[in-house]
Parts: C-alpha cells; structure tokens; sequence
C-alpha cells in the first residue's frame, strides 16, 4: 500500500494557490508518499484566467499545469494522478465545489466547462463516464452542502490549516448518508503541512483504477489526529 495525496492544488490553474511545487514534491516524498492527485479549480473565476480564448486553448493551459506537476511528480518516483476540483453555484447563489476522478482529458475538451453544469448533472455526467465525484469540505464556512443523493463520497477530513471544515460534522454526514469518507490536505501554500490522503494499493497506476478502487470503498483515510481533535474541540465550543 502507498500513502496517496487525494487534494492538491498547484499555481497557475489554481488561482488561490501559490506553493513552489518543486518544495511540495520534496515535502510528500519526505512524508512518505507515494502518490498525488492534482486537482486544480475549475470555476468560472480561474477559468477566465487561463490562458487562451477559445474552450480548447484554456483547457490546453489547464492540463498544461497538470503535466508540469506530473512530471515534477514522476521525476521524483511519486505517482501523479489527474482530477478536478469544479465549482457549482445553486439556485439562490450559494456554491459547493465537487471533485471528480476517473474522467479523460478528452471529456473536459468536448464538453462545456464543467462549473456550468449542476451538481446532479455533473453527478449523472460522471455516472455516464464510471468516474467518482466526492464533495471536498462540505461543511466548510461558506460553502453549501451538496446533496448526497447526486454524490459517491465527501470529504470526511480536509487539512486546510487556514480555513475552519468542520470535519466532525463532515464525518458524520458520510456516516449518515451512507456515502465514502476520503481525505485530503487541500495543498495551496508552502507553510501546510501534508496531513491528509489515503491508503491504495501499489499496483494502481491510472485514474480508471483509482476510480474503481474508491467505489469499492475498502480503503482507510490519512488523517492529523492533533489537527483533528483540535478543530473537534473548537467545534463543540
């Protein structure tokens, strides 16, 4: 089994990002890593702010930054993996962001950004195409909780050093709803530490198999207990 990084973002894609990925490749292989998800932001904001003008040429500098913390990744003897972070806005303004896994880069090319769909159709698009779609941080301040009808899993930890997640009340939505805890750091910035991830087999290698891997549902999450129990003691406050 290897420790795998299910949250990171890097700059460029993710405007709110602005860690030397060269120092966060440094800091998961001394961790004990062996593995990242990049999952930059895909919204309406960071998606004007990509290069190019046309759908093709700002999805071109998307994956662009994906392949440059790849093979950052690779060059280290980590795995890289590709998903993306897409926010939603509701019907009265309110947004939740969703991860996906397991689409191709040839789904993001033929289809509309994907911020502009729902969260259920994003949920049935992701059905259509076998791949994975979690809600990150779900109780995080500002954010709405999605339905977990239209989800497979969300965030039963978040290890954003700088935002408040709530992840007692995260973990306890998972339960309830009978939906898939993963975990993650929510890497931005050079000053967090890498607390969150899972636990997958050493044989996966392409994001179809991690996909299959986390609807099975048989893995254990990585999380900081000190971070954990912090946040459970200011949330009962």
């Amino acid at each position: 089994m290897i420790k795998l990084e299910t949250h990171c973002h890097t700059p460029g894609a993710s405007p709110c990002a602005d860690c030397d990925f060269d120092l966060a490749v440094k800091k998961y292989a001394a961790a004990g890593y062996g593995g990242v998800v990049i999952t930059n932001h895909l919204s309406e904001y960071s998606y004007a702010r990509l290069s190019g003008d046309s759908h093709r040429e700002k999805t071109d500098s998307y994956f662009g930054c994906y392949h440059s913390a790849k093979e950052k990744l690779e060059k280290a003897g980590l795995k890289a993996f590709w998903g993306v972070e897409v926010r939603a806005y509701c019907q009265n303004g309110d947004f939740s962001e969703y991860m996906l896994y397991g689409l191709t880069e040839r789904d993001m090319y033929d289809s509309p950004p994907f911020y502009t769909f729902t969260q259920e159709e994003l949920f049935r698009f992701a059905e259509k195409k076998n791949a994975f779609m979690y809600q990150p941080h779900p109780f995080r301040t500002g954010v709405a909780c999605g339905n977990p009808t239209f989800l497979h899993g969300a965030e039963a930890f978040n290890g954003h050093s700088t935002h408040f997640n709530y992840n007692a009340l995260a973990n306890d939505f998972c339960e309830k709803n009978h939906i898939i805890k993963m975990s993650g750091t929510d890497y931005h910035h050079d000053f967090q530490p890498v607390i969150g991830g899972i636990f997958v087999p050493d044989g996966i290698s392409d994001e179809k198999a991690l996909t299959e891997f986390l609807k099975n549902n048989a893995f254990d999450i990585i999380r900081d207990e000190t971070f954990y129990e912090r946040e459970l003691k200011k949330n009962k406050e």
